[in-house]
């Protein structure tokens, strides 16, 4: 079944996690964006950025961001914080309003996601309310407004599931020339050295390649919440030829605050 059928999907974090003014939340954007290392020796096939408020983690999002190519079609994965509907789904509207506009989904690219993974379904119950997708999209629109979506959440940790979904993400990504972006932040509500410490573990684990041992490394320390999305970017982007991923900024909470007693990590990767 493809997507489009329950209109649009209203904005869930408009106002607490970023501006829910059009003109403020681009100026933003592009002031986050704004001075980014361009990346150019290599072609970057995807990306991994953090979801928190943007106060907090906007200055990572911008430097991924504002240093890569964003394509017209982007496939974004994110993690299901509470859990709601499928475990696997597409959204099935017809695009995400932002204060800005509208994002369209791209049905097309989904249904081509859909037809090697049946695992995937539609329902939109699993991002309502959701923040992991939403507050990337408008990094990735600031920096092609032609840019068209495949939004996919992920609760399971299954790696046959997995294993699926990053074959059908891989497909679907060579054929449509998409950008893979997965949604995580890292270490959670850490004193800032103990954060600092499980993050290293975590960051080493992605620039390895290695999907599995990436999962092992979050199931002992608990360093990403967007682990499955995270493993199926690093893996369909390895099946379509990617060899290394590269960190290219990395803060905690604390770095914005100043209090390091609980903090939260926040990484930005390229996938080349």
């Amino acid at each position: 079944m493809s997507g489009g059928i329950n209109g649009t999907r209203k904005p869930a974090v408009a106002g607490t996690f970023y501006p829910a003014v059009g003109d403020y939340l681009l100026a933003e954007v592009k002031n986050h964006l704004s001075g980014a290392a361009l990346i150019k020796s290599e072609k970057v096939m995807g990306a991994i950025s953090p979801h928190a408020g943007w106060y907090y983690s906007g200055h990572v999002a911008g430097a991924l961001f504002g240093g890569i190519r964003v394509p017209d079609k982007v496939i974004i994965l994110g993690p299901n914080h509470k859990g709601a509907g499928h475990v696997a789904a597409f959204d099935d509207s017809s695009g995400w309003e932002f204060p800005f506009g509208t994002v369209p989904v791209d049905g097309g690219l989904c249904d081509a996601i859909s037809q090697k993974c049946p695992l995937i379904e539609y329902d939109s119950a699993a991002h309502a309310g959701e923040h992991s997708l939403e507050v990337i999209i408008p990094f990735l629109y600031a920096r092609n407004a032609d840019v068209s979506i495949a939004p996919i959440s992920l609760y399971t940790h299954d790696k046959s599931d997995l294993a699926e979904i990053s074959g059908a993400v891989a497909a679907a990504a060579e054929s449509f020339g998409a950008l893979v972006v997965a949604s995580s932040d890292m270490s959670h509500y850490l004193p800032d050295p103990a954060a600092r410490r499980i993050d290293r573990a975590t960051i080493k684990a992605v620039e390895s390649m290695d999907y599995a041992a990436l999962l092992e490394n979050v199931k002992l320390n608990q360093g990403l919440c967007g682990a499955p999305a995270v493993a199926v970017a690093m893996e369909s982007c390895r099946q379509n030829g990617a060899r290394r991923a590269k960190l290219v900024k990395y803060a905690t909470s604390g770095d914005i605050e100043g209090g390091r007693d609980a903090v939260v990590g926040y990484g930005g990767f390229v996938i080349f």
